[in-house]
C-alpha cells in the first residue's frame, strides 16, 4: 500500500538541486547520494547530502547541501561478492573458480578470522588486554549458533549436494538431446 522512490539516477551535477526540489514535494526528507564513478582518488567516493533552506524572509530563498553520515551495510553474500571482485583488481584475465576452490578460500579466511579471535580471547584471559561484556556475549552468541555437526554428516550434506548437481546436470544433458532430435524430426516431416 505505502509506495515511495528508493532512487533516480543522473550522471551529471548540475541538475541535482532540481531533481532534489522534485523529489523534496514527494518525501519529507530526502536524501541526495552522489558516487564519484572516476574513481579520482582510486576509489568510489560515497557522499551523502540533504537539503537546508537558505534565504531572506519573505524573500529570495533557496537551499544548500548539508553533508550528513552514511553506512555502507550488506549481506554476507554480497559482501563475499565485493570481496571477490576486489580481487581481480588489477589482474586482466577473470580466474575460473570452482565451487570447491572457493570453499577452500572462504574456509582459510575464516580460520583467519578465529585466530585473531583466539588471539583476543588468550589476551583476555591473561589479563594483557581489557575485560568487554558487550564482546563476550557477542561471542556466545556466535558460538552458540553454530551447528553441532560431525564430519560423517557434513561429508553426507556435501555428497547429496554433489548428486543433486550432477543430476541436474544430466537432465540438462538430456533436454539438449530430445530437443536436437526433435529438431530433426521436425526437418523431416
Amino acid at each position: 500500500r505505502f509506495k515511495a522512490v528508493v532512487s533516480t539516477q543522473s550522471t551529471g551535477n548540475e541538475y541535482s538541486s532540481l531533481i532534489h526540489a522534485f523529489y523534496k514535494c514527494q518525501c519529507p526528507t530526502p536524501v541526495h547520494l552522489t558516487v564519484d564513478t572516476q574513481l579520482k582518488e582510486q576509489k568510489m567516493k560515497i557522499n551523502t547530502h540533504i537539503t537546508s533552506q537558505i534565504g531572506v524572509k519573505n524573500g529570495t530563498e533557496g537551499c544548500i547541501f548539508t553533508p550528513v553520515s552514511h553506512s555502507i551495510v550488506g549481506s554476507e553474500a554480497d559482501q563475499v561478492s565485493l570481496k571477490f571482485f576486489q580481487g581481480l583488481r588489477g589482474t586482466k584475465k577473470t580466474p575460473n573458480l570452482n565451487d570447491q576452490e572457493q570453499i577452500i578460500s572462504s574456509c582459510d579466511d575464516m580460520i583467519s578470522q578465529i585466530n585473531i579471535v583466539m588471539g583476543h580471547v588468550k589476551k583476555v584471559l591473561s589479563g594483557e588486554a581489557p575485560n568487554d561484556k558487550e564482546l563476550g556475549r557477542q561471542l556466545m552468541e556466535v558460538v552458540q549458533s553454530i551447528p553441532n555437526l560431525d564430519g560423517d554428516t557434513i561429508t553426507n550434506m556435501l555428497n547429496s549436494h554433489m548428486q543433486d548437481l550432477l543430476a541436474v546436470e544430466y537432465l540438462t544433458y538430456l533436454t539438449r538431446q530430445q530437443l536436437a532430435i526433435s529438431a530433426r524430426i521436425n526437418q523431416i516431416l
